[in-house]
């Protein structure tokens, strides 16, 4: 006869096992067939539809239900150990009836300990989960969101249109095609990144590092545009454009998140006003649609290399600031880099990814595209697994977007087609492009911008001057 404490112990590994192995298989097999069924079930939707599973458990709506699952599988479970127990004692020839003594059993002890604790973490990842979706993913009826642009999206052709000109036969059947996202209905996804020192909502917002970030969806190819800070007379939105006569903001392009804050009677949007100016007048210079942007906490930067593992990186040049601004205002550094593959920790590649005084905010930008280019080669998301929970609380803290959770598994099936071995690089910057734009500065912008995926593939990317390309570094 099985004793107690070993069917507690197999109805923790299995709810239902315990009551099979005392010989009740009926009981067993019914206390198993729900949560088996539950789990086959979640197991056969991510097999048929990845996409579908991703975009459904990033839903905050969605992890509460997940939430209170866990909460009621967790409950089933306990009490499939705590009935296996005590059948097995109501079972067991010279045992005395079921009592409060009868629970110091060890074994019962250490089953129930055992699914408490494995329930508790996954429930505690998903009560984080559901902390940094609802931190990350800015509402879609909130303000937060990219004004409309001057001028209107590129045409797509309708599928399943007819060609012009004679027909001698009737066309062959088009399939019906799949949803497409609103962002790849244009055929190409343009994505704003900056690096700030603050989150939505917050007064200053010092743009630190502004790019796009540009894939064309049949190809594969990207491009990754970097916009100088100090650029001005940068045209502005429709809905704000008339805050001045010529319709451009007459200072640096990092400044306009701040002068919208402080003038809410010419820039609509609330307390999104900053960002949406800044987001908008980025869209009109490239005279691109923006499907989305992604705005990192500086310090969020630093916390996810260190969670990586640090950053490898290839620095084509050796680099030496003297007087490198600490990011507190505590004073200034002096910072080196040598030249060559090397690994560096958060607060050093923050570093080089800012230091300037030794060459330029050129310079800088250009370091700024390498480390970009560096972490998104890097990153590898099963690897990453171990360090889910305090990726989470990082991205909680430190980073929010305009994409919805819907839009992230066709996100990362596009990032798994793209090849991130070859990227083209512009940096917008004089004498190609003026400082203070006029008109054909930014009809300049807007040529290369639009024009990037045209041609074919270069083989350096388009820069102003050259610079050695970036390898993957080899790690030990």
């Amino acid at each position: 006869m099985t004793k107690p404490g070993i069917a507690a112990a197999l109805s923790a590994l299995l709810p239902g096992l315990g009551q099979a192995r005392l010989g009740l298989r009926r009981r067993g097999a019914l206390i198993a067939l729900p949560f088996v069924g539950i789990i086959v079930l979640g197991l056969v939707a991510v097999a048929l539809d990845l996409k579908g599973a991703i975009e459904t458990l990033i839903n905050p709506g969605v992890l509460v239900g997940v939430l209170l699952l866990i909460v009621a599988m967790g409950a089933y479970h306990l009490g499939a150990i705590v009935d296996a127990f005590r059948l097995g004692r109501r079972l067991a020839p010279g045992q005395p009836p079921v009592g409060r003594r009868a629970f110091g059993s060890p074994l019962l002890i250490a089953s129930l300990a055992a699914v408490v604790a494995l329930y508790g973490v996954i429930e505690l990842l998903g009560v984080q989960a559901y902390r940094a979706t609802t931190a990350i993913f800015v509402s879609p009826s909130s303000e937060f969101q990219i004004p409309a642009p001057s001028f209107a999206p590129r045409p797509t052709p309708t599928p399943g249109a007819l060609p012009s000109g004679p027909m001698t036969a009737p066309p062959p059947p088009t399939p019906t095609p799949e949803p497409v996202p609103q962002w790849a209905q244009d055929g190409r996804l343009n994505l704003l990144l900056v690096g700030s020192d603050a989150g939505p909502g917050r007064w200053l917002a010092r743009m630190d590092s502004i790019n796009v970030l540009s894939v064309d969806i049949a190809s594969g190819r990207i491009a990754i545009f970097s916009l100088w800070r100090y650029t001005g007379n940068v045209p502005l939105p429709p809905e704000s454009a008339g805050a001045f006569k010529n319709g451009r903001f007459p200072g640096w392009l990092n400044a306009l998140y701040v002068y919208a804050m402080g003038h809410p009677d010419q820039f609509p949007g609330g307390e999104a006003r900053g960002f949406r100016a800044t987001a908008g007048a980025v869209q009109e210079l490239i005279g691109q649609p923006l499907d989305g942007a992604i705005v990192v906490n500086l310090n969020g930067f630093v916390d996810l290399v260190d969670a990586i593992g640090g950053l490898w990186i290839d620095i084509p040049f050796a680099v030496r600031d003297d007087r490198y601004a600490l990011p507190d205002g505590r004073g200034y550094i002096v910072v080196n880099f040598a030249a060559g593959c090397q690994k560096l920790n958060g607060e050093r590649a923050l570093e080089y990814a800012r230091t300037r005084h030794q060459d330029s905010d050129y310079g800088r930008m250009r370091r700024q595209q390498r480390v970009l280019v560096a972490l998104g080669r890097q990153v590898d998301p099963i690897g990453l697994l171990p360090q889910v929970p305090k990726l989470l609380d990082i991205a909680r803290d430190n980073l929010w977007t305009t994409l919805q959770p819907g839009d992230i598994a066709g996100l990362a099936q596009l990032a798994a087609r793209a090849d991130k071995n070859d990227i083209q690089y512009y940096l917008f910057w004089p004498p190609q492009t003026p400082q203070r734009l006029d008109t054909a500065g930014i009809q300049h912008v807007r040529d290369v911008v639009g024009t990037i995926f045209d041609a074919p593939t270069p083989t350096s990317g388009p820069t102003p001057e050259p610079t050695p390309p970036q390898k993957p570094c080899p790690r030990p």
